[in-house]
């Protein structure tokens, strides 16, 4: 393989991974986020991601359009540019008092939404080109955001005993910067780049699917963004522990992902997309029953192999369904997807703030959301033509 043919993959992959190195940083801050300069509750902590929700939302909504001027490398440099300032804002809070290192984090939040949407729409589609195998191929560009996502908890937890945790996002801008590099000048091959001016009404497939993205983003957000405050302050436990839960829940969801990646000839995308959401709502089930700090962590470990599969097989699946309309369809899901990882952490915090319900409860409670899950997406296997599950292996 030469260099040349090397540069999209490079682009891609490295892009997806400091996705997910950049994804999980509040959360993993969270009780940074309780001292000075911040000072913040639960409350306000939730209402961060209000911003990069409705980031994700408008970027991923402008996708489509920015694709026909840009075409996707191009989209995806703008999220990668996004996201560096995003990074930047997060760096330059921790020197500024109360109000102004808070308004920096909103801006923080409402730029890495905007990256978010942009490059995780446009990873996504160029991903499903790389190899002969739609399916592998936007696994492991999902595999590789998922391995972001688990460590940065472990890097930040490490850097954050010794007060340097801005050193991370440091990396991660130095990291972004030589992606932007490298992809200068690349462009999409016209298979990407050929995008219809011509605009259909929305498919009911792509409704399903998107509705899909949006429930499971909600389930996930529950484990995701909350599963450190479970664990550590809900049950009492270390914050060594709460960071073990969430690295185990990322770390199991990605080591998932990349035995489903090389498994497709095996694993059929349509039932197991119809059927892993029966196993979260079997997590959301038991994670609140068990006591102990081992079997905490083993609960949410085993809620990110439930979580696994699902987002990665609706993209492929939808992606496979709609091949002339790739730009809706990727910006579509990476939207709903955002809106329900909003939703998982706005809305449980807001509950929980008020004292009315506890995550235990709360847990219990989004089970039905999973439940709700697996309807949705068998009605979407049942959407879609047959022709799409052979084209997304």
């Amino acid at each position: 393989m030469t260099r040349r043919s090397r540069r999209p993959a490079v682009v891609v992959y490295g892009a997806a991974t400091l996705q997910g190195l950049s994804f999980t940083l509040v959360p993993a801050l969270a009780t940074e986020f309780l001292r000075a300069p911040y000072g913040i509750d639960a409350r306000a902590f939730g209402a961060l991601f209000v911003p990069l929700t409705l980031g994700a939302i408008v970027a991923a909504a402008a996708t489509p359009s920015l694709a026909r001027r840009r075409g996707m490398a191009g989209v995806l440099r703008l999220g990668v540019i996004a996201n560096s300032l995003a990074l930047l804002a997060l760096m330059l809070s921790v020197v500024l008092p109360h109000q102004a290192a808070y308004g920096l984090l909103l801006a923080d939040t409402t730029a890495l939404g905007l990256g978010f949407g942009l490059n995780f729409s446009a990873v996504n589609e160029l991903a499903s080109t790389l190899s002969s195998s739609a399916t592998r191929s936007v696994t492991i560009a999902n595999v590789l955001t998922g391995l972001g996502t688990a460590v940065t908890p472990l890097f930040v937890g490490g850097l954050a005993a010794g007060g340097l945790w801005p050193m991370w996002p440091a990396i991660l801008v130095a990291s972004f910067a030589c992606v932007l590099v490298v992809s200068y000048g690349w462009k999409a091959p016209p298979a990407i780049a050929r995008i219809s001016r011509t605009r259909r009404p929305i498919p009911r497939v792509l409704v399903l699917f998107g509705i899909a993205a949006l429930l499971y983003a909600f389930c996930e957000g529950a484990f995701s963004s909350w599963a450190t405050t479970f664990v550590h302050i809900d049950r009492g436990f270390s914050l060594t522990v709460g960071e073990a839960a969430l690295s185990g829940f990322w770390l199991s969801l990605t080591g998932a992902r990349l035995a489903a990646a090389f498994a497709t000839r095996f694993l059929r995308p349509r039932l197991a997309f119809a059927t892993f959401p029966l196993a979260i709502g079997v997590a959301l089930l038991l994670v609140p029953a068990w006591n102990s700090g081992a079997s905490l962590v083993g609960g949410f470990i085993v809620a990110g192999i439930a979580c696994s599969i699902v987002f990665p097989y609706a993209m492929s699946l939808a992606l496979a369904a709609m091949p002339d309309d790739a730009d809706r369809v990727a910006s579509t899901l990476v939207a709903a997807l955002m809106t329900g990882e909003g939703l998982g952490t706005f809305a449980i915090g807001a509950l929980r703030t008020s004292g009315d319900a506890s995550l235990s409860e709360i847990y219990r409670w989004s089970a039905a959301v999973a439940f709700a899950l697996a309807i949705v997406a068998m009605l979407a296997c049942r959407a879609s033509p047959q022709s799409a599950a052979k084209s997304s292996r």
